[in-house]
């Protein structure tokens, strides 16, 4: 008798730490996403506006608009790229694609512009969970 309580108590006990595991797991992927929200949200404002501009057939009002996204970046990213894990090599290689292709007097044409936004706006975005 004494035996099944013990092993019971035992039982409950690995539960009880598996449980608490699971909470601090939990707890810390929600600060990683809080955190990653200040950081995260503008970058993909700017990409989604980008993207609205090139459906819209303004490549323009597009190249204009992510002139900004090396200022940005230089901001966001150093916040971004401790929290993204395994996932920072993907996004920072898809965020040089962009700053290239947007840079300083750089003329993309639709295709090249359009592939380097979604090639970051769809890392970014399944890291932030949106």
């Amino acid at each position: 008798m004494l035996f099944r309580s013990c092993s019971a108590t035992k039982e409950a006990a690995k539960n009880a730490a598996a449980g608490a595991g699971e909470a601090v797991k939990t707890a810390a992927t929600g600060a990683a996403q809080q955190a990653l929200g200040p950081a995260v949200t503008p970058v993909l404002d700017l990409l989604k506006k980008g993207e609205a501009d090139l459906k819209a057939g303004n490549l323009g009002a597009a190249v204009t608009a992510m002139g900004g996204f090396q200022a940005l970046w230089e901001k966001a990213g150093p916040v971004i790229q401790p929290l993204a894990g395994d996932k920072w090599g993907a996004i920072d290689t898809a965020a040089k694609a962009v700053s290239s292709t947007f840079s300083t007097g750089a003329k993309p044409d639709a295709a090249a512009a359009g592939s380097a936004i979604s090639g970051l706006m769809g890392p970014l975005s399944a890291l932030a969970g949106k």
